[in-house]
């Protein structure tokens, strides 16, 4: 009788780990295995627009970008490596085909060229030095990190935030 008392609490446990996406198993979490969205609702990519992410825990690899009318994207994007080494930056993004251009804008300007292949973006594997020097602490890569979209709207790519919290896409 003892056992029973917690009964409840472990099962609403189970229900809230469940809704959260936190039980874990096949397709759990952000649902990039399954090519749903977390909660199971497909993901658009007929625009750039949205949310694409990798990697476990709170230092998550994360791509935003946001698609306007005419075709211009701008895209904010941060990844991580061990500790708390990151790389980041942002500008204008093109897609061509399966390319996506990834332009860095800072005092050193580069290009990614990406592949895009449905919801996952790759970024190349072979990045030039002085582009990873300027946008890389040190230690950090980005160099092949593959993100996979899991939300296609603007309020999920508002989401994505730089080093200090603040957003990576946005006004």
């Amino acid at each position: 009788m003892a056992g029973m008392r917690h009964a409840p609490i472990s099962l609403a446990l189970l229900v809230v780990a469940a809704a959260t996406g936190c039980a874990g198993g096949e397709g759990g979490g952000n649902g990039s295995a399954s090519g749903s969205a977390a909660g199971g609702a497909s993901v658009q990519t007929a625009t750039l627009t949205g949310l694409y992410e990798s990697g476990e825990g709170s230092r998550r690899n994360q791509l935003c970008m946001i698609e306007r009318d005419g075709g211009d994207a701008r895209f904010g994007l941060v990844t991580w490596s061990k500790g708390a080494s990151n790389c980041s930056g942002s500008g204008p993004a093109t897609r061509e085909g399966d390319r996506l251009l990834l332009r860095l804008d800072g005092d050193e300007s580069c290009t990614l060229e990406a592949r895009i292949d449905g919801r996952r973006v790759t970024l190349p594997s072979g990045i030039a030095d002085a582009c990873q020097r300027y946008y890389c602490g040190a230690g950090a890569q980005m160099a092949g990190v593959e993100l996979d979209k899991v939300g296609g709207a603007e309020g999920d790519a508002m989401r994505a935030t730089d080093l200090a919290g603040d957003r990576l896409c946005g006004d």
